[in-house]
């Protein structure tokens, strides 16, 4: 929920207007206007000034390259700048239409984009600044704990036969990524090429066209497969114009081509595709899964993805050979 006021907002920026409800339902993103009457928007960033530095200096580098990612406007008073107990940033407004799924292009083009920054040569010291990927510190009591919050929360919306085969694969994933994936991709930590990654690269993030990502500040160093492997999981997350499911094989495949543009893997990082995908699908698709409320589940979109989520075989987004 949004809680800072719309008059600190444009107190703290300068901003001769703000408007008080959010443009998304699931973040505080506020449509504003500069004393010069510019068309921006402002919401909140990373979650120090260090981190929201670093953020603003890695968006600009990416630009400075060409590519196409939103960087903090020039403004009289500091941006980003703290407000109250959040670091809050200031972006232009972009206008441009939603991604389409249905539109192979579009999906390849998003993969192209993740390609492009993933590859993207930038100063160490611009990626050292960022936020470190901090590896989960989960117990298997904690494992246990959320598969029983499941064997609850997917019965009651999927229904008692479709819920037990949700609760079957979530389980059978739970068991493959403690005891296999998870050790193995722990083992292989220094060998892991990390980029400076938003850490939600998704539909809702995207303008077309051409794709341009508009919400970069969740990011950090991290490991690019699990950059790529996040993808699979989130793109169609809580985008209105994306389908109710996550890609399909042909979708994937399209993705991947684009992002196959820029980056060519390492032996190594194929060898460990799968456990990646397992990764992000008990850290990110659980915790969806376990975070979208009734309503959510009931609507017919993003239910259909969270149904899709709940089922899904990672043997779709397989790399091709």
């Amino acid at each position: 929920m949004c809680t800072v006021e719309p008059t600190v907002l444009a107190r703290t920026f300068g901003l001769v207007e703000v408007h008080a409800d959010s443009l998304s339902p699931w973040a505080c993103v506020h449509r504003a206007r500069t004393a010069d009457g510019r068309d921006v928007v402002v919401k909140r960033t990373a979650p120090s000034a260090r981190r929201a530095e670093a953020m603003a200096r890695w968006t600009r580098a990416l630009v400075h390259e060409g590519v196409p990612v939103v960087t903090p406007v020039e403004l009289a008073l500091a941006n980003p700048a703290q407000v109250q107990d959040d670091w809050c940033v200031v972006y232009p407004f972009l206008t441009g239409r939603a991604y389409a799924a249905q539109d192979l292009g579009d999906v390849r083009a998003a993969g192209s984009l993740l390609g492009r920054i993933h590859a993207t040569p930038l100063d160490t010291s611009v990626l050292q600044a960022l936020r470190p990927y901090a590896w989960p510190g989960t117990t298997r009591a904690e494992v246990e704990t959320d598969l029983a919050t499941l064997g609850t929360r997917l019965p009651a919306m999927l229904g008692p036969r479709a819920g037990e085969h949700a609760l079957g694969a979530v389980t059978a994933l739970a068991d493959r990524w403690w005891q296999e994936s998870f050790p193995m991709l722990r083992s292989a930590d220094t060998t892991l090429p990390r980029a400076g990654v938003s850490s939600d690269f998704k539909a809702a993030n995207l303008i077309y066209a051409p794709p341009v990502l508009v919400d970069p500040d969740n990011g950090g160093l991290e490991p690019r497969l699990f950059d790529l492997a996040m993808a699979v999981v989130l793109f169609h997350h809580e985008s209105p114009s994306a389908p109710g499911r996550l890609f399909t094989e042909t979708e994937w495949q399209a993705f991947y081509a684009g992002y196959a543009e820029h980056v060519t893997l390492t032996p190594a990082e194929r060898d460990l595709w799968p456990a990646a995908l397992d990764h992000m699908f008990w850290e990110e698709g659980t915790w969806v899964l376990e975070d979208n409320d009734d309503d959510a589940w009931a609507d017919p979109r993003q239910g259909a993805y969270l149904r899709d989520l709940a089922t899904i075989n990672p043997a779709r987004f397989s790399l091709p050979h």
